[in-house]
């Protein structure tokens, strides 16, 4: 990765940097949307050029911005504590307000709403970047995106569940959408504690609900490949300026949109289950806080659930009143340096994604 972070120092990075992303994002963009065969030829070039093309140009241009007008938080974890931008949220909104006017344009209702319900996260946890939101109103207001779906009836009823098959659950699979949502979005903002992890998680759980699109299981939703492939590749362009050492920061703009395209994802593809399966380690971290804090706080009023070492090693905290967490038992053993822990933390969701994936599939083929 030397070579990775010595361009980003290069002088003509503001050139190299959007236009080599975007020729590997259009090219991979492409080839997907090509292969899940759900637009046609000159479609998929003009969606694949807004997918790729917004995302690490707005990206970049954020990080400009946002060191222009010092909009900065400190990178605690860093021996120095330098100041980063603090929010890549409003890239993604950019992206995502122009698949929503695609999927207008192609008269598509799914893609419209599912994109309407993640403009709505990212708004609201842009107001939490700017303004601050009490922990109540992040579970209260987060089923909005849920109820934006629930509205437009742009779900199938029928969730599938291996073994079992489709179930029908028509009064009862709204409300467990609401839920799921609100669940999902702040599960995703719970895990933004270093860098690059919370695209990271998204990207690998992305993937593996397109690879289970080739296993037992119903149809997707129209538009469910469409989402796919541009969380996919929107992703795949915005995750080197999160990667250790980030950029720039997620911000609660970022995580809460990332969390809302990944639920609407799984909706749409009609893998609701094994996104279940898929989020178990952010599921198990959002439990482990809220049982072990006694309910929902503020980040702030949160005390840090590991602690910095002479050698800039992470630790578990001794603060009794510290939240249990993936970052604290993955230091349990030893304290580790955050280049270490990340790396940790990408190896035990590739682990789990691959085991979700090897029983979802067994499971589906005992279905007769």
């Amino acid at each position: 990765m030397r070579w990775y972070w010595s361009v980003m120092n290069y002088r003509y990075l503001h050139i190299i940097l959007p236009l080599s992303l975007l020729v590997l994002s259009i090219n991979l963009s492409y080839f997907i949307a090509l292969i899940l065969s759900e637009f046609t030829m000159m479609e998929v070039w003009v969606w694949a050029a807004f997918c790729g093309l917004l995302t690490p140009l707005a990206t970049y241009a954020l990080i400009k911005l946002e060191r222009k007008v010092g909009f900065l938080a400190p990178d605690v974890h860093k021996p120095n504590k330098p100041l980063i931008p603090r929010t890549s949220g409003p890239a993604f909104l950019i992206s995502t307000s122009l698949l929503l006017l695609t999927g207008y344009f192609f008269n598509n209702p799914y893609i419209v709403m599912h994109s309407l319900a993640s403009i709505t996260a990212g708004l609201l946890g842009l107001y939490d970047d700017l303004r601050g939101l009490n922990a109540f109103m992040k579970v209260a207001l987060f089923t909005v995106p849920g109820l934006i779906i629930a509205l437009g009836g742009v779900f199938d009823p029928h969730p599938y569940i291996p073994v079992v098959g489709g179930v029908r659950i028509t009064i009862l699979y709204p409300l467990l959408l609401i839920v799921a949502y609100t669940v999902i979005t702040n599960a995703y903002n719970m895990i933004d504690t270093h860098n690059g992890i919370t695209p990271f998680v998204a990207l690998i759980t992305a993937i593996a609900l397109l690879i289970s699109t080739n296993m037992n299981g119903p149809s997707p939703l129209p538009g469910g490949l469409s989402i796919t492939a541009f969380v996919i590749i929107a992703l795949l362009t915005y995750l080197p300026f999160n990667l250790y050492p980030a950029k720039i920061f997620n911000g609660n703009t970022m995580s809460f949109m990332i969390g809302s395209l990944i639920a609407s994802q799984a909706i749409l593809l009609r893998r609701e289950f094994l996104l279940i399966m898929l989020s178990a380690p952010l599921i198990l971290n959002g439990f482990g806080i809220i049982s072990s804090i006694k309910g929902f706080k503020n980040k702030e009023a949160i005390p840090r659930p590991v602690t910095l070492t002479s050698e800039f090693k992470l630790k578990p905290s001794k603060n009794v009143n510290a939240p249990i967490t993936l970052v604290q038992l993955l230091t349990l053993s030893k304290p580790l340096s955050e280049k270490e822990l990340i790396i940790a933390y990408y190896a035990l969701i590739v682990i789990n994604a691959v085991t979700s994936l090897a029983l979802y599939q067994v499971l589906s083929s005992l279905h007769i």
